[in-house]
């Protein structure tokens, strides 16, 4: 009876010490997985993120050292059966903190192309594991038949589905963790008691230039039966090289780690999480590791070569294209450039007709005054022969008079005139405007090109600028250089910006100002010159 009550006080002592412990919730602990086996975030994963066809194995030994307990082991194969579908098979034990569970772990999961670059995901992992407790270190006395003493053994099969919409780059998951939960012990039956782990995951792609890699953060939320809701997140920065990770779980706390790729093919990393919580406080860090082999011909190379491909392709391409828009662009500038010459050859016409009529008006008004002046002369003539001197000094009054009103119609006459040539110079500056405001300009690539709506009563045109000055010292040198030079430099000042600007000439278009700039002013300018546009709107 003695020796009884010694075992059952040596259980119950070893019961409320592991009461103390810290208990460790029953998920999987999979939430730093971003690299490799990422399928026990999410089934669907196992298509994309883990990376097939390749065998990876995964470690953790929470706040352990290497050879301590609880523990989690999976090794994973993953194959890709076509672009559409993946399976896997794996080996997993698993430390609950309670119970030892060992098995496999089956995995699948199929896409379903969408319109817009949108993809559905769904998927499963089966588990089937033999369950017993995890410390073991306390035997009964096998001749002491005690039932509460009794280590029992069962078989679990759970079943764990999951869905996955993906937009372009963006994922938004769920998978329901130990939907199905059957315990096919004889002694227990009916189902385990795993308890049901929902998790919801958002992540997104962002492709890098380095190694063909990416950054991808996800933000996660699981929620355990009889444990808190737990919530995290995790940035990992993935090329063919190399990878970087880092997180946050609410529970375990902040972790970070690192791996490599030898060859394109075997993989290597570790991670080490610690808690921040105060309860996690006395707790050692948590040690994670990571190795993958890449079987044939991998994913990843076929990415490059495609990547290499589509780059070549894409190259090829925009070359195509920018040759097309080069052609395209030069037609157009020649389509331009000839209606332009057509318009100017028309307004030249106009003006040399509008010249010719008003040198014929004043080639009709001169000969005429002419004729008048030696009409006057001779009938002044004729008088004078045939009039006395009084009728003379009386006629001579009336043709002074006659002078005095021809010379008042000739004045008229050539006011007419002056009136004609000022309304057709300010026809002129009105067509000049016109076409300075309807042109619509094209800014060139690395073209320095400034337009205002107006600039202090400036004439609307384009002006073909040398300098801009702040300090009248300099602008008064420069303006005397250019004068040595034999040019005849004009310029203007800006009040928005108290600055004075020199400009060489004005131009009443586009492609005159650029010929000038590009013809250095006819050879007159050496210096770098740009195009200032006053609309006049």
């Amino acid at each position: 009876m003695l020796r009884n009550l010694v075992w059952l006080s040596m259980l119950l002592l070893t019961t409320v010490l592991r009461s103390q412990e810290l208990a460790l919730p029953a998920d999987l602990r999979q939430h730093n997985l971003t690299q490799f086996n990422a399928s026990l975030v999410n089934p669907t994963y196992a298509l994309d993120w883990n990376m097939p066809n390749a065998i990876a194995l995964w470690s953790r030994w929470q706040w352990q050292t290497v050879d301590g307990d609880p523990t989690t082991i999976l090794l994973n194969y993953t194959q890709q059966i076509n672009s559409d579908a993946a399976a896997g098979v794996g080996f997993l034990q698993h430390n609950t903190g309670t119970f030892l569970n060992t098995g496999l772990n089956l995995n699948y999961v199929h896409s379903f192309s969408l319109e817009n670059n949108i993809s559905f995901y769904v998927g499963a992992n089966v588990y089937g594991f033999q369950q017993k407790l995890a410390d073991d270190r306390f035997m009964p006395n096998p001749d002491i038949d005690l039932p509460e003493l009794e280590i029992s053994e069962s078989f679990i099969l759970l079943f764990s589905p999951a869905i996955r919409l993906q937009v372009n780059q963006f994922n938004l998951g769920l998978m329901v963790e130990n939907a199905l939960d059957v315990n096919f012990s004889d002694s227990e039956g009916g189902s385990g008691d795993s308890g049901t782990v929902v998790t919801g995951t958002i992540s997104n792609d962002f492709p890098v230039g380095l190694f063909n890699g990416f950054i991808r953060p996800i933000v996660y939320v699981k929620s355990i039966p009889n444990a808190d809701t737990q919530f995290g997140l995790n940035g990992l920065l993935s090329t063919s090289k190399f990878w970087v990770q880092g997180g946050y779980n609410s529970f375990y706390g902040a972790s970070g780690g690192a791996g490599v790729t030898f060859a394109k093919q075997f993989s290597v990393g570790a991670l080490v999480e610690f808690g921040l919580d105060d309860q996690l406080q006395d707790e050692k860090s948590t040690i994670e590791l990571v190795m993958a082999y890449h079987i044939g011909k991998t994913d990843t190379d076929k990415s490059d070569l495609e990547q290499e491909l589509n780059a070549a392709e894409e190259e090829a391409l925009e070359r195509l294209e920018k040759e097309e828009e080069q052609k395209q662009l030069e037609a157009q500038q020649k389509r331009e450039a000839a209606k332009k010459q057509q318009e100017e050859e028309l307004k030249l016409a106009e003006e040399r007709e509008r010249e010719t009529a008003l040198q014929k008006q004043k080639d009709s008004i001169a000969a005429a005054a002419l004729a008048e002046e030696q009409r006057i002369a001779q009938a002044r003539q004729r008088r004078q022969d045939s009039l006395s001197n009084a009728e003379r000094i009386q006629q001579e009054k009336i043709e002074r008079e006659v002078a005095k009103a021809a010379n008042q119609r000739r004045l008229d006459s050539i006011a007419e005139v002056q009136k004609e040539q000022q309304l057709l110079e300010e026809q002129r500056i009105r067509d000049s405007i016109a076409q300075v405001q309807q042109e619509k300009v094209e800014v060139r690539p690395n073209e320095k090109y400034e337009e205002v709506a107006t600039a202090d009563g400036l004439e609307p045109g384009f002006y073909l600028i040398a300098n801009v000055f702040g300090t009248k010292k300099y602008f008064d040198s420069f303006m005397q250089e250019l004068q040595q030079k034999g040019l005849n430099p004009k310029s203007f000042f800006r009040s928005l910006n108290k600055y004075n600007y020199v400009y060489l000439a004005r131009y009443n278009s586009m492609q005159e100002a650029r010929q000038a700039r590009d013809s250095k002013f006819n050879g007159k300018y050496d210096g770098k010159t740009w195009i200032f546009r006053v609309r006049a709107e």
